[in-house]
């Protein structure tokens, strides 16, 4: 059994995909998995179902769709069983909680390959890099992609996926470091244009376009980048992206890297 969070949200087992039709069903099961071996309480998940205006009858239409996930899980075949069923999905204290194994979640196998990577990196940025763009391949689209978000889960979709651009951020910072500018151009190209006010992604792609012998590109991405933090946010370049453009501008080496430490979330 292996359940799915990056784009869609899924039950995979050895006879096929698994999912629960019911679009509540599927948001309660989004909200355990993204919860996973924790217990989410009855008033947690009521929230995230019905918001602020829950009908009288929540708590058992709740225990309703409980039941329905644990039938799911007791047809797929590694389950089996309704007594696993209850083991997997069990009822602790006043709440839920979902066991999802190490090896069972497209979600830990990504966070334990990032660790990894992040291990790697001090001593070999070549290996390193490797294990972060396999990372980030495990991640193709949003998560829970095809699921209703409520006040519980879209926070908490908000910050994985924060955690997921930390991770691609790392691994383009490698790509420069280890002179693959030409590389990563095309790819830097999309993400400035998805994150107008990011200035870690906007100074890649700054250094990739200088180090290609295209200083006035580069150029031109700050002025872009100074403009979306003045509309959207009111503020102007950090220091970083003012040092980046000193030195585009003064015709100096290109660094390894854009300036300043950079924070591994």
């Amino acid at each position: 059994m292996y359940f799915e969070v990056f784009g869609g949200l899924a039950i995979t087992d050895v006879d096929g995909r698994h999912l629960p039709t019911a679009p509540k069903q599927r948001q309660l099961l989004g909200l355990l998995l993204l919860h996973a071996n924790r217990t989410v309480s009855v008033g947690t998940c009521i929230s995230e179902l019905w918001g602020e205006t829950p009908p009288e009858s929540a708590t058992t239409t709740l225990q309703t769709y409980v039941m329905h996930l644990r039938r799911l899980l007791a047809r797929l075949p590694s389950v089996g069983s309704k007594e696993l069923a209850h083991r997997r999905l069990e009822i602790q204290g006043q709440g839920y909680v979902l066991r999802v194994g190490r090896e069972e979640c497209d979600l830990f196998r990504f966070e334990r390959q990032v660790a990894e990577a992040r291990q790697v990196l001090a001593g070999d940025e070549e290996r390193g890099c490797r294990l972060l763009a396999a990372a980030l391949a495990l991640w193709p689209r949003p998560v829970l992609a095809d699921v209703r978000t409520g006040p519980v889960l879209e926070p908490a979709v908000t910050h994985l996926e924060l955690l997921r651009l930390a991770a691609l951020e790392q691994y383009l910072d490698t790509e420069l470091r280890l002179g693959r500018h030409r590389r990563i151009l095309a790819e830097l190209a999309v993400l400035v244009r998805q994150y107008p006010t990011n200035e870690q992604l906007h100074g890649q792609f700054m250094l990739a376009l200088y180090r290609c012998g295209r200083p006035a590109e580069a150029l031109a991405v700050q002025t872009r980048l100074r403009a979306s933090l003045a509309d959207e946010l009111g503020v102007e370049p950090s220091w970083r992206i003012r040092e980046l453009q000193r030195v585009i501008c003064a015709g100096e080496s290109a660094p390894e890297q854009v300036p300043g430490p950079f924070a591994v979330v």
